[in-house]
């Protein structure tokens, strides 16, 4: 399978976002590097997702789920 396009990268991060964005604990999407040094869409997550499926792909773009953690903000 060929490499993904930036473009293909970016539609793809798009995609996933409409998708999951009404979820609780979605917290955001990003373009990063997967471990082969291909693109990929990075999600990010307050927690991990109960009740839904996580995409691994989108096209031939491969996406990838991280568990972040809340929100907090910078004290002063």
């Amino acid at each position: 399978m060929d490499k993904p396009t930036l473009d293909e990268v970016r539609d793809a991060k798009s995609a996933v976002i409409r998708q999951l964005k009404s979820h609780g604990d979605f917290l955001g999407a990003g373009i990063g590097r997967g471990e082969d040094g291909q693109l990929v869409v990075q999600v990010n997550w307050r927690a991990t997702p109960a009740g839904i499926t996580q995409p691994e792909r989108v096209g031939n773009v491969v996406v990838t789920h991280q568990v972040v953690g809340a929100i907090k903000p910078l004290r002063k």
